[in-house]
């Protein structure tokens, strides 16, 4: 996946990259759940208008992290929800996607209670070259929202 990813990356780096309306996308954070205190299942509900016509959609991601006090250590974790689908339709819809959150092992587990959270999306479009599956050229725009710090209730 990441073999895939570097060439986009390369080429959203080398031909610059295009910001959309800032107020373009939103992005919000519902209830959260705790799964065995290892996970934590987080909907996040994306909305983003829609990006140049004469482009394609090839990139959408979601991220979430969380911390959470647990006595005097913190137990974190994050986790993205990206793909070889698209995971929403910046059609200025409301779409929730479901993000899992892993605790990582080097820490505590997560518990029931306040937990801090973040979240990030974005969406990129440019113009896909003909005779290469995956591969995209300029001119590129892009719409991002992030939202948090805030505090949620873990739930189990």
């Amino acid at each position: 996946m990441l073999r895939k990813l570097l060439p986009t990356a390369f080429a959203v780096a080398t031909c610059g990259l295009t910001a959309a309306n800032a107020d373009a996308m939103s992005i919000s954070l519902g209830k959260p759940t705790l799964i065995g205190r290892v996970a934590i299942s987080e909907p996040v509900t994306v909305s983003c208008s829609p990006l140049d016509p004469s482009l394609t959609v090839f990139g959408e991601s979601v991220n979430v992290s969380v911390e959470q006090a647990s006595g005097r250590s913190i137990a974190r974790g994050s986790g993205s929800a990206f793909g070889s689908t698209l995971l929403f339709p910046c059609d200025n819809s409301d779409n929730t996607i479901a993000v899992n959150v892993a605790a990582d092992t080097n820490g505590p587990p997560f518990k029931g209670g306040r937990a801090v959270f973040t979240a990030s999306a974005g969406a990129t479009a440019g113009t896909p070259i003909p005779g290469c599956n995956g591969c995209f050229a300029g001119p590129f725009v892009s719409e991002n929202a992030s939202v948090g710090p805030a505090a949620l209730n873990l739930k189990g």
